[in-house]
């Protein structure tokens, strides 16, 4: 392997979980770390909403991943120190026992996760990168507000589509048959759908279930859940069958549909509703090392859920070893 440039700061590009793991690993060693995320708010597909009604109070919504499981003895260390500081709990899901595997969630929400995470890390939300630069031997990373900054080494960590868009407006040449390899992965959708109802809903009492039909995947009471204490918070997730054929569709189009095959579970009228497009829902294969490193002109590790296992804790692996590879 090409020798490793000496590295004292180092430029997160998205704050999702891969990313605020890999960051708090390095600022934990004394790294200089900061941390850019387009988004309003961090924690990448650790998501959680609020939806306010004057009426019917104020519904909470996790409508990213709805839990994660642990099979990794690192990421389960990691999992029980989150436990005992009241962060994270078991969520005891039906499907738990057909699968034998614990399902954990956050407390509050799961992006409480994400923000216990980003306490004591310097982030930027709302800050989109559009390119970076190698100068003097460093980075130079330039945003859409015009802000730049500077960087011994950049983490990559958007979806893989997004971050080759950010390499080629770079100028960034990845060999062949490595690019062919990232380009090779595709993601699953997901249209979301967070509605606030009059009365509780009829799911049952764990709050979470798998669902199996064509139109919906997956369908959460968040207050059930015990999110949402003062509101009738119901998430549903689509199919990524319905989420590729409805993509474009009008909100209210998805929304009569999706509501419609879930009134079975929801037995009260709908308040209000948002949709949520998750166009990199879940990496459908994976690259199949724990990242990619790129040396030329300068250093950068490319990490996330589609390098080892496409889901959360697949992130989390990946962040931690792009994080441990950098720490030589």
């Amino acid at each position: 392997m090409t020798q490793k440039a000496s590295t004292s700061s180092c430029l997160v590009i998205g704050g999702g979980i891969s990313g605020l793991i890999a960051a708090t690993v390095l600022r934990d060693r004394n790294m200089q770390v900061t941390v850019v995320d387009k988004g309003r708010a961090i924690g990448g597909r650790m998501a959680t909403r609020r939806m306010r009604n004057p009426q019917y109070g104020e519904g909470v919504f996790d409508y990213g991943a709805p839990y994660f499981t642990v099979q990794d003895p690192k990421f389960q260390a990691l999992v029980n120190s989150w436990i005992q500081k009241g962060i994270v709990k078991e969520w005891s899901l039906n499907q738990q026992i057909l699968s034998r595997k614990v399902y954990y969630r956050g407390v509050n929400s799961n992006r409480s996760i994400a923000q216990h995470l980003a306490e004591n890390l310097d982030v930027h939300t709302n800050t989109k990168v559009i390119s970076f630069a190698w100068q003097d031997n460093h980075w130079q990373v330039l945003t859409e507000n015009n802000e730049t900054f500077p960087a011994d080494v950049l983490i990559l960590t958007p979806p893989l589509p997004q971050t080759l868009e950010l390499l080629d407006r770079s100028q960034i040449q990845l060999p062949p048959e490595t690019r062919h390899r990232l380009e090779e992965i595709v993601y699953r959708p997901c249209i979301a759908l967070l509605a606030l109802l009059a009365q509780p809903s009829q799911i049952p009492s764990l709050g979470g279930m798998q669902l199996d039909g064509t139109l919906l995947s997956w369908i959460a009471c968040n207050q059930k859940k015990g999110i949402s204490p003062q509101g009738n918070a119901v998430t549903l997730h689509a199919t990524s069958e319905f989420s590729k054929t409805h993509w474009e569709m009008d909100n209210a189009v998805i929304a009569n549909q999706l509501l419609e095959a879930a009134s079975p579970w929801l037995g009260s009228s709908v308040i209000d509703y948002q949709v949520h497009r998750w166009r990199y829902s879940q990496p459908q294969t994976v690259y199949g090392e724990p990242y990619l490193v790129v040396t030329k002109p300068g250093p950068i590790v490319v990490c996330g859920d589609a390098f080892i296992q496409p889901d959360v804790e697949g992130a989390v692996l990946s962040g931690l070893a792009a994080a441990e590879y950098l720490l030589g």
